[in-house]
């Protein structure tokens, strides 16, 4: 079974939105290259752990390109695991280069595309973001990084991706604001923060 992580959209920017995330519990590889790094990661929520437990898949799968002033950096990629779970007792990889991890939630700014997550069109569409962002006068915390939704195998044409970064909170005003279909009954995770007061039609 496949879960989605919750989110809330707390407003359009254009063709993104602004979302609420809370926050995430990662495993992470770091500098391997992607189909290296999903084969481990998926060893791991298979059972590959310390305690043999198999987790469910949660979508998206977080990558991150490498660090542009180290050409010897591969980027990161992450496995969400399920809410519920703790860092502290979560099951330990028994591979040592996966790592435990939280990111800390907050604002994202999220466009979804659909096509190869790779190459011009990858840089295509973070560049669509960073633009509607800089008309919406926010400003970004930190790099871009992608959100994948499907397996490796689904076919180009019906993938599903989002291209995402972190956002500065500040004065962005009421909108609306509505939860993801997986994400409702969740708004425990999302403190209200002052931002959006009513929800989306």
């Amino acid at each position: 079974m496949v879960s989605s992580v919750p989110y809330e959209v707390v407003r359009h920017l254009g063709d993104a939105e602004l979302r609420r995330y809370g926050t995430w519990l990662l495993a992470t590889v770091y500098d391997l290259d992607e189909d290296e790094a999903f084969q481990m990661l998926f060893r791991y929520i298979d059972g590959d752990n310390a305690l043999g437990t198999r987790f469910p898949i949660v979508v998206p799968v977080l990558a991150r390109a490498g660090e542009p002033t180290d050409p010897e950096s591969e980027g990161q990629m992450s496995f969400v695991l399920p809410y519920g779970l703790d860092l502290v007792d979560v099951a330990r990889p028994n591979d040592p280069r996966i790592v435990l991890e939280t990111e800390e939630g907050g604002l994202f700014a999220v466009m979804r595309f659909h096509g190869m997550a790779e190459g011009a069109d990858l840089l295509g569409r973070t560049s669509d973001l960073l633009t509607e962002l800089k008309e919406a006068d926010f400003e970004m915390d930190g790099r871009p990084f992608l959100m994948r939704y499907n397996s490796p195998l689904t076919p180009a044409f019906m993938r599903h991706s989002e291209v995402a970064v972190r956002v500065i909170p500040g004065s962005i005003g009421t909108e609306c604001r509505r939860s993801n279909e997986q994400g409702r009954g969740a708004a425990a995770n999302f403190p209200d923060g002052g931002v959006g007061d009513r929800e989306c039609p």
